[in-house]
């Protein structure tokens, strides 16, 4: 009897459903189970529309300058020009991600593990500690998906034209001098040589960040360019920094398939090396970071600090604290989060210990600004006995008491014993 069960479980086990992943001939088993949780990709997923062949229109990289340039002669920060920006930074992240996916991608993207580490992603979010990215299936998933990440930071630099925003004006003045909005970086002597702009991605796998700086960049170039005057594109420098040191292929993939699609040598990416945001900046885990820290015009961290939120605050924020410091003056800062629950916490660290920061906030609290002030700057606000509404307006001081209720009232639903619970959905 014992013999007949066992063999029937057999059988059964044998006849087990299984699945191809979208991007890997791995068999995945299908079961009414699963040991960790996920959280599953919709319609619109790039690997989705990959698997059944409904990928939108995919540009070459001629036809791609060609629609950039004729979406050119737009006038700046109207309707129209924004409609041709949308249009073209689509169609050029669409043919970027194509690329990538197809050609450059050192590992097979891995839908399963990629939705397990997109729930975890969530979780992170809510706990405040870090998931893994060890698994290279996962890493080729999230490059391909989170394309969202390169778009965001794309608009920011665009949105700079529109007058309906309210920018800080201490950042915007000093990005109108970037190349993401066509500025002028010509050298001290007037030469027409460009200047490169360094950007530094700190928490940046797998370049998602360049991407949005060489998108923006790309655009404003075509501004000043017509049919008889050859393009002219400011030279922009991007390090990708980030723990997880298993992103410096795909970091290299991504600037391969970037610069394949824009065809822009001025444009530049390189991985940095591993860097620990929850370190001092002499930690050696760090060493990249603080040889780049003196030269570096802006920062770049992208949804790095809610998911790092203990281990920041048991270490008083050293990393930023240290990273302000060194910073060389008008270098700026861009930090983006799910959520502003930590704001606060800059804030104050701004206020008690780097007087020389001034920070506000951009897309409800979404985005965090920051500019490091000369020290000139500083010396005209000691004399003026300025209050701190230099450092912060008083409109995003009062930002700060929200976030800060924010931060208290999420604490409390996570102390009573809220988690975060993966979709009942069926797997597909």
């Amino acid at each position: 009897m014992i013999a007949v069960i066992i063999l029937l479980m057999m059988t059964l086990l044998l006849q087990l459903p299984h699945t191809t992943d979208a991007l890997s001939s791995t068999p995945i088993v299908t079961s009414g189970v699963e040991s960790t949780a996920r959280k599953r990709i919709g319609k619109k997923s790039f690997i989705n529309k990959q698997s059944i062949n409904k990928l939108p229109t995919i540009y070459t990289p001629e036809e791609l300058h060609n629609l950039g340039i004729s979406f050119s002669k737009r006038q700046v920060g109207s309707k129209s020009y924004y409609r041709g920006w949308f249009n073209w930074k689509t169609a050029a992240i669409d043919s970027i991600r194509n690329e990538l996916s197809i050609n450059n991608l050192p590992y097979p993207a891995n839908r399963t593990k990629f939705e397990n580490l997109f729930f975890r992603l969530g979780v992170a979010s809510d706990v405040g500690e870090m998931p893994s990215f060890q698994d290279p299936g996962a890493r080729s998933g999230y490059a391909i998906e989170f394309f969202c990440r390169g778009r965001n930071l794309a608009d920011l630099f665009i949105d700079g034209f529109n007058q309906s925003y309210n920018f800080p004006s201490f950042w915007l003045d000093e990005l109108r001098q970037s190349p993401m909005m066509g500025g002028d970086r010509s050298n001290a002597d007037g030469e027409a040589k460009q200047q490169p702009y360094h950007i530094a991605s700190v928490g940046g796998g797998p370049a998602f960040d360049y991407v949005g700086a060489a998108l923006a960049t790309q655009h404003c170039s075509y501004m000043s360019s017509t049919e008889q005057q050859q393009q002219i594109t400011p030279e922009i420098k991007a390090t990708i920094l980030d723990y997880e040191e298993g992103w410096g292929d795909l970091v290299e993939a991504m600037a391969n398939s970037t610069q394949y699609i824009l065809q822009n040598s001025n444009l530049q990416c390189d991985w940095g090396g591993k860097c620990d945001i929850t370190q001092s900046l002499h930690h050696p885990n760090n060493i990249a970071t603080l040889a780049i820290a003196k030269t570096t015009d802006m920062f770049v961290c992208q949804y790095c600090v809610a998911e790092n939120m203990k281990q920041l605050q048991e270490s008083n924020y050293i990393f930023f604290h240290e990273l302000f410091k060194y910073a060389k003056d008008n270098s700026l800062f861009v930090l983006s989060e799910v959520h502003p629950r930590l704001w606060p916490d800059f804030y104050h660290l701004i206020k008690d210990h780097c007087p020389y920061m001034q920070l506000g906030f951009n897309k409800n609290g979404r985005q965090m600004l920051l500019r490091k002030r000369t020290t000139i700057d500083c010396d005209k606000e000691q004399e003026e006995e300025a209050s701190s509404s230099v450092m912060i307006s008083d409109k995003d001081l009062k930002l700060v008491k929200k976030y800060e209720e924010l931060a208290f009232y999420h604490s409390r639903k996570i102390d009573s014993g809220w988690v975060r619970q993966a979709s009942k959905r069926r797997l597909s």
